[in-house]
């Protein structure tokens, strides 16, 4: 059957196509230009026009459903402009409420896969630790006696203590050392020949100062 004279979509069947079985000359009707199209394409919607033609269709297609999200706004992000990357894919150039610009592909823009310029972790990040140490901040809020967080005052003496006993140190010459800390600051108690008297000394020190602001906090 010969398909000279039809019409294919974009296609007129001008002749059959020399040496070539099933294949017609054929001119796209976009552009003009004259091609070899096999008989099967000529009925293929997918083939309704050439090639270079249905590039530019499908640009322009694309130019005008990018175009139209320009201005939009995707999260914190607000699409400003858009391009083809050096891989072939389009990404969108968009400002975050921020202050800062950033890229983002297409997929990922329109799917929400990504919304601000990355300030939007950091933020979620900084609201989960907040949230993880609140109760810990409370505590200690809540434990501050005259600038003493109270329940400190009960600690464990430390694994690197000489004497065994909290505020007294060992000094250089072999006496002792007692002192205790109060709001942040040390106060020396006085330098003692013997253990049991700085030992005395801090707990002396202790009853001054420590038992009135565990007093007031059991009070609460």
């Amino acid at each position: 059957m010969d398909l000279s004279g039809k019409i294919f979509n974009y296609w007129r069947v001008l002749r059959p196509s020399d040496g070539k079985k099933y294949y017609y000359d054929c001119e796209c009707l976009k552009c003009g230009r004259i091609y070899s199209v096999y008989q099967s394409t000529l009925k293929n919607v997918k083939g309704k026009m050439c090639k270079e033609c249905a590039a530019k269709e499908h640009a322009e297609a694309q130019r005008e459903i990018h175009d139209e999200i320009i201005g939009n706004k995707f999260g914190r992000l607000t699409v400003i402009g858009w391009k083809i990357d050096k891989n072939n894919r389009t990404v969108y150039t968009c400002n975050c409420t921020c202050g800062n610009k950033t890229t983002v592909g297409y997929t990922d823009l329109v799917t929400g896969k990504k919304s601000s310029c990355g300030c939007l972790r950091k933020d979620e990040s900084s609201k989960r630790i907040e949230r993880t140490y609140e109760p810990m901040y409370k505590k200690q809020k809540d434990a501050q006696i005259d600038g003493t967080i109270a329940y400190g005052l009960d600690a464990k003496v430390s694994k690197n203590s000489k004497t065994g006993i909290n505020g007294v140190s060992k000094t250089k010459k072999g006496k002792y050392r007692a002192y205790i800390n109060l709001a942040r600051k040390q106060y020396h108690l006085g330098i003692f020949e013997t253990l049991n008297e700085a030992k005395e000394a801090r707990e002396e020190a202790e009853k001054k100062y420590y038992d009135p602001i565990k007093d007031k906090y059991k009070g609460k």
